[in-house]
């Protein structure tokens, strides 16, 4: 019996197609053992261990360039080398993960909520202080558009994955996203007067503020500070693209 097996055997072996051997073999990072008679590609233990090789080399995303390069000349240090570097790249991409992975269940979570408390109502929340970065500052005339966010995109990675906070003064807004430590830009604790309600246009906005103020003076509430405007874009996807707010103020407390 021969010992040695074929291309399509060794490709079921190995869980990897004929035409990636073959890519491999013109690339010059595998060759078979010998060509039978027949022009058939025959392939031994050696092949199989130099194959296994290579395909870890691929899932460490080693280009077939390198692959080549390490097959011809890589000393065992430049192989340890090799895969500290992978290692490195394979923690970056769990660290990526893990952040995704936490987005997606606060992204559900924040929808379920939306689910269970309706729009529209005014609630009392105690808030923890909230640390800010400032990111854009603009006048109460001037909407936000996308030459501003254009010219600081430095400022913010993922973009509309994160709360969007606006901070609205007498004449500006302070557009800011929350900080993992200390800044300037400080959210005091404390009660506050919240709602959420979904926008359609840029008015939608504008009215509720002017709603704020209505119930301050029938209520007679003292607010102390800046009014919040809370962007959570991300749940767009599940209202057909209108945006979710919710308007925050602090309350007085008598």
């Amino acid at each position: 019996m021969n010992e040695y097996i074929t291309i399509s055997e060794l490709s079921k072996l190995m869980s990897v197609s004929v035409h990636q051997i073959r890519y491999f073999e013109e690339m010059g990072v595998l060759y078979p053992a010998y060509t039978d008679t027949n022009q058939y590609r025959m392939y031994g233990i050696p092949e199989i261990y130099q194959l296994s090789h290579v395909l870890l080399l691929r899932k460490l995303n080693i280009p077939v360039g390198q692959i080549k390069e390490s097959v011809m000349s890589y000393s065992t240090e430049d192989y340890r080398g090799l895969l500290k570097s992978s290692l490195i790249d394979i923690e970056s991409e769990i660290d990526r993960l893990i952040h995704l992975k936490q987005f997606i269940q606060r992204t559900l979570f924040e929808h379920n909520e939306t689910q269970h408390d309706p729009f529209g109502d005014y609630e009392f929340k105690y808030l923890n202080t909230r640390f800010m970065n400032q990111w854009i500052k603009f006048g109460l005339e001037e909407p936000i558009n996308a030459r501003n966010l254009y010219d600081n995109r430095g400022h913010l990675t993922n973009l509309f994955e994160s709360d969007l906070h606006y901070l609205y003064r007498e004449e500006n807004v302070t557009l800011c996203f929350e900080a993992n430590e200390l800044t300037s830009v400080c959210l005091e604790e404390g009660k506050y007067l919240t709602k959420r309600f979904l926008v359609t246009e840029e008015d939608d906005i504008l009215r509720e503020i002017d709603k704020l103020r209505e119930v301050q003076k029938e209520c007679q509430y003292t607010f102390i500070g800046e009014t919040i405007l809370i962007e959570r874009s991300y749940l767009s996807m599940f209202s057909n693209h209108d945006l979710l707010y919710e308007i925050q103020v602090k309350v007085g407390v008598e």
